[in-house]
């Protein structure tokens, strides 16, 4: 008997200690631009050098074609470039606005498995804190707040109260005063996260901060409003990394990722003005034939039902009389394949900004406006002002894999929760 009990004892001392639990944020802060890291105002943070020296930094990172924050956030949570995954642009293909200014919020049009379906398949649990393109039946995501819009005021609230987990919007403003909708602020995102983290302990949460693209939108990267906005991120995340680290139970992963890079740009062209100068787009009958798809320097040609053929030569020759720093990309030219490839695979024709003029998808009232000005990005993601970048928080001695484009997000989330996802 003596002896059965040393064995015993031998095999639990040299047996495998069962692994410890892990647990990721993905945190994305749209907008965070490469070009942030050498800007000397941002280079004073005090917060953001405390945050570069405690984890993995990774720049540059390049984006998805188009350089856009639907197409680029599928591509973190599919692995996918736009091609394969299907979410195109941030908007529906929608001539005549019959969505009213709809979005591609529904995930219904991701074409493979996301992150979070694997993961629950795997029995582990999500948070989705508006993440974009997850408008989708509740139980895939068991902590779910989706991105999705239709106005502002009490009605929206009551809209994003049916949308999420139910009960849970109405728990998180008692406990947090926030009501989530998507015109709560990142603060107020952060805070509302927070409080799912440490009461539900999701073993994932997709952290959705869109606060600084849209200063950057109005006041352009880098700007003073810009900075001051990273500032405040900076000490929310590294409080949340304080908090995270507290947890003797498991051990957390944050990974601050971003969609896109940030530009200024000049002058707009309007392609689509000039398919409906050539009957392709009819405004009095709200029909169509082709349509371009735009995302700021980028566009696809996307053909109707039985269309008749594209008269490509009339249309070269009108968009070059136009829009003289917008190239026609056909079968020809060296960017095709690539454009095939990574952005769609079925379209015949694509566009692309040589310059900084912006390619819009309204129809409007010329076919190309010179003092158009403003801030923006959807340019070729090999543009250095569309570089974005990842910073890896992790536990002392945890490694992980470079991260160079966006859709390599998916490979590190997989790996740090040791998931068996699909091969590229």
């Amino acid at each position: 008997m003596r002896k059965l009990i040393l064995i015993i004892l031998l095999l639990a001392c040299v047996a495998p200690a069962a692994a410890v639990k892990r647990r990721l944020i993905i945190w994305s802060i749209d907008g965070f631009a490469a070009g942030y890291l050498t800007h000397p105002e941002f280079q004073k943070s005090a917060v953001w050098q405390r945050l570069i020296r405690s984890g993995r930094l990774f720049n540059p990172v390049e984006t998805t074609i188009p350089s856009v924050t639907y197409p680029a956030h599928t591509a973190m949570v599919t692995g996918k470039e736009t091609a394969q995954h299907d979410i195109h642009s941030n908007h529906p293909v929608d001539p005549f606005q019959l969505a009213k200014d709809g979005w591609a919020w529904y995930a219904e049009d991701i074409a493979g498995p996301t992150l979070w379906d694997l993961a629950r398949r795997q029995k582990k649990t999500v948070a989705n804190m508006q993440w974009p393109v997850t408008m989708l039946v509740g139980p895939r995501i068991k902590y779910h707040f989706p991105q999705f819009d239709r106005g502002k005021g009490p009605e929206e609230l009551k809209l994003m109260r049916v949308l999420s987990t139910p009960g849970l919007h109405r728990e998180v403003e008692n406990h947090t005063g926030v009501g989530l909708n998507e015109h709560s602020t990142d603060s107020e995102r952060n805070k509302a996260a927070r409080y799912i983290w440490r009461k539900k302990n999701p073993d994932l949460m997709l952290l959705y901060n869109p606060g600084l693209d849209t200063v950057e939108h109005a006041d352009g990267p880098y700007s003073a409003p810009a900075l001051a906005h990273l500032e405040k991120l900076g000490h929310q995340i590294e409080a949340f990394w304080a908090d995270a680290q507290n947890n003797s139970k498991a051990e957390t992963a944050i990974l601050i990722v971003s969609d896109h890079g940030f530009m200024t740009y000049q002058g707009k062209c309007f392609p689509n003005f000039i398919l409906k100068s050539m009957g392709l787009i009819r405004e009095e009958t709200k029909t169509w034939d082709y349509f371009f798809e735009t995302a700021g320097g980028v566009a696809r040609l996307v053909k109707n039902t039985d269309a008749d053929a594209f008269p490509t030569a009339e249309f070269t020759n009108k968009l070059k009389a136009a829009c003289p720093s917008i190239d026609l990309v056909d079968h020809e030219d060296a960017d095709f394949k690539r454009l095939r490839a990574e952005y769609d695979t079925k379209a015949q024709l694509f566009l692309v900004s040589r310059e900084n003029a912006v390619i819009s998808a309204n129809s409007g009232k010329e076919a190309y406006s010179a003092d158009a000005k403003g801030h923006t990005h959807g340019f070729l993601p090999e543009r250095p002002d569309m570089h974005t970048i990842a910073l890896f928080l992790a536990p002392k001695g945890a490694k992980t894999k470079p991260i160079k484009h966006t859709k390599d997000t998916f490979r590190t989330a997989c790996a740090w929760l040791r998931l068996n996802c699909p091969k590229e």
